[in-house]
């Protein structure tokens, strides 16, 4: 296993978009007009003889086998008539100076606007139809929940538990005065995430939160599903619910309920939930602060926003 340190530095040196327009050309034989950054590693290509695609470059780490089963589960969407990406090509995967890139169609339009509640309902709806899906045996069906950053800790969400926990023992020794507060809090919170063991599980988008939502002419897309498989529904949930924030979630619940029903254990263990990812985020944040100056703070979440989460969603299903 790499030290967890380069793996991250890999995340934000990936090839920029110059790198992209020759290999995707002499791999489709397509005609690349220009190419623009949309996120690490995630370029849009716009073609002059086609509708633009999307390509993501993933970092060293993760194996193709594990982006020829995105692609798997794309192709299983597609099936479905589900809003999300699709696959640009038979062969959508390819490698490029040992990094595997995947191509999709790109879909026009903004984030969806996340100003009313109406939007926010649909939103959870589309977690709810997600959660209602049915996969097949194959890749769609792989442990999922986590983020796939780290590709050591990919799997179900208890891997990101595990991974904040591998960040900050990696920086065991080596944390200054300035970040300690923030290290020490961290670690006496970790405790604090629940690893979802025992829960209902379902087909999962790991990412299923605000930014992978675009709007098209027909509804809400999702995107990314980089990572997404057989998973506790409740830690998909719960990353829509913290982007939603307390003020939001009766909504996302109201929507929610037209496909599914959380049980009373998913709401008793609710909070605990709510605290996988943001613990992962600052643990993340943290090691960046520790060994990148171009970081300068850290960050601690803060219990009585994920408490009121909780408290707003069992609220609203009283």
């Amino acid at each position: 296993m790499p030290r967890i340190g380069s793996v991250i530095r890999d995340v934000y040196r990936r090839p920029g978009a110059e790198a992209v327009p020759a290999h995707l050309e002499s791999r489709y034989g397509i005609e690349v007009a220009r190419t623009t950054r949309l996120d690490a590693g995630v370029f849009r290509v716009d073609r002059r003889d086609g509708p633009p695609w999307v390509a993501r470059v993933f970092i060293t780490a993760r194996p193709r086998s594990r982006v020829e089963d995105d692609a798997e589960v794309l192709r299983f969407l597609a099936a479905q008539d589900f809003p999300a990406e699709r696959c640009a090509h038979p062969e959508p995967v390819s490698e490029m100076d040992g990094r595997a890139v995947l191509v999709t169609e790109f879909i026009p339009g903004k984030h969806w606007p996340t100003t009313t509640p109406a939007a926010w309902e649909q939103l959870g709806a589309l977690a709810g139809r997600v959660h209602g899906l049915t996969a097949p045996e194959g890749p769609a069906r792989r442990p999922a929940g986590s983020l796939h950053h780290l590709p050591d800790y990919e799997g179900g969400p208890e891997r990101d538990l595990a991974a904040a926990a591998a960040m900050l023992a990696d920086l065991d020794g080596r944390v200054p005065e300035e970040h300690k507060a923030s290290y020490e809090s961290l670690l006496e919170l970790l405790p604090r995430g629940d690893d979802c063991s025992g829960l209902p599980e379902s087909f999962v988008h790991p990412d299923l939160a605000e930014p992978n939502t675009i709007a098209a002419p027909e509804g809400p897309v999702l995107v990314d599903w980089t990572g997404a498989g057989c998973g506790p529904r409740l830690a998909s949930l719960a990353m829509l619910l913290r982007s939603a924030g307390p003020q939001n979630a009766a909504s996302v619940m109201r929507g929610y309920a037209e496909h599914r029903q959380l049980t009373a254990e998913e709401l008793d263990r609710l909070e605990g939930v709510l605290w996988i990812r943001p613990l992962w985020f600052s643990a993340w944040r943290c090691f960046l602060a520790v060994v990148s100056p171009k970081v300068r703070n850290a960050f601690v979440p803060d219990p009585s926003r994920i408490s009121a989460l909780a408290d707003a969603v069992r609220a609203s299903l009283r």
